[in-house]
């Protein structure tokens, strides 16, 4: 028996009719199409009903228990507390670790002179006693003698320990200190900025300079040939200056900020030097402790490994 309608007729006119239905205005339809509707969602009604007991039954009930105002303030200060408590010991667990940073950066740093690297805390900033020196947590008990030499960061120089430490605390001298005479006039050498990776930068020999502090700033400034290639960006680190200790030669004083020329001396430039550390914000400091000849203690030279 040949077929009354084709399966492509039939979806090209039930396609057609309900393009027609959708067009036709929404009171036309709102009567018989909500019966229709119905009957369709018949069947499906059970699989509803079971599938919202489901969710009603994985989901974890709300906790409804009533408490006092009294006891919700005890909770509520335990909990800010404790918390409070956390976020200090992160705090500590990041100090730590800058400390111990710190420490590996200054023993990684070469020299001749044996020394051992202490962590000293700046307790007390005198930003309008002589100098602006900084009060530090150890003295001569620990090591620490006249002209100590104190970096951050493995190579940057700070300053050094002033005269006759006390016995648990002493004085440091920031570099460029208003009055500090090993300031004044400091045998410095400007260095590359990009140095080949075939040498170490320790290898590089650079152009000497004699700084001297700018007042009122925390800049140096000195003069060099005009014909040495300087660039701004470019290091400087402190040369064999005998008015420092041997552990603070080779140490960071800052970069090169500015250069100009001299209308007087045509044949010279003046460099102008940022220094590398602001004293007055640190919160702590490494100390090159030298080692005592007559020591018998073990000391770790900066030139070796660790035991």
């Amino acid at each position: 028996m040949p077929r009354l309608l084709q399966p492509e007729r039939g979806l090209l006119l039930v396609s057609a009719a309900v393009l027609v239905l959708a067009l036709l205005p929404t009171r036309w339809l709102a009567g018989w199409t909500a019966d229709v509707g119905a009957i369709v969602a018949l069947p499906l009604t059970p699989l509803r009903h079971a599938a919202s007991g489901a969710v009603g039954w994985v989901r974890p009930e709300k906790f409804s228990e009533d408490y006092d105002p009294l006891t919700l303030d005890r909770l509520e200060t335990e909990r800010d507390t404790y918390r409070g408590r956390w976020h200090a010991s992160r705090l500590k667990i990041e100090a730590l670790e800058r400390e111990l940073q710190q420490l590996q950066q200054a023993r990684s740093v070469g020299g001749e002179s044996a020394w051992t690297p202490r962590t000293a805390q700046v307790v007390r900033h005198n930003p309008g006693g002589v100098g602006g020196v900084l009060s530090l947590n150890i003295g001569a008990r620990h090591g620490v003698t006249a002209g100590t030499v104190a970096v951050v960061d493995g190579d940057r120089l700070v300053g050094r320990v002033a005269d006759d430490p006390a016995v648990l605390t002493s004085l440091l001298i920031p570099l460029g200190a208003a009055g500090d005479m090993a300031s004044e006039d400091l045998q410095a050498r400007v260095l590359p900025a990009e140095i080949d990776g075939s040498r170490p930068e320790t290898d590089v020999v650079g152009y000497s300079i004699r700084l001297q502090a700018v007042s009122g700033s925390s800049d140096f400034e000195g003069l060099v040939e005009r014909r040495v290639d300087v660039a701004v960006g470019d290091p400087v680190r402190l040369g064999m200056d005998q008015a420092w200790h041997r552990t603070a030669w080779g140490m960071l004083i800052g970069s090169v900020s500015r250069i100009e020329m001299i209308p007087s001396q045509p044949l010279r430039k003046r460099v102008v030097v940022r220094r590398a550390t602001s004293p007055q914000r640190l919160a702590a400091v490494t100390l090159k402790i030298e080692s005592d000849p007559q020591d018998t203690g073990a000391r770790v030279p900066d030139s070796e490994g660790p035991p």
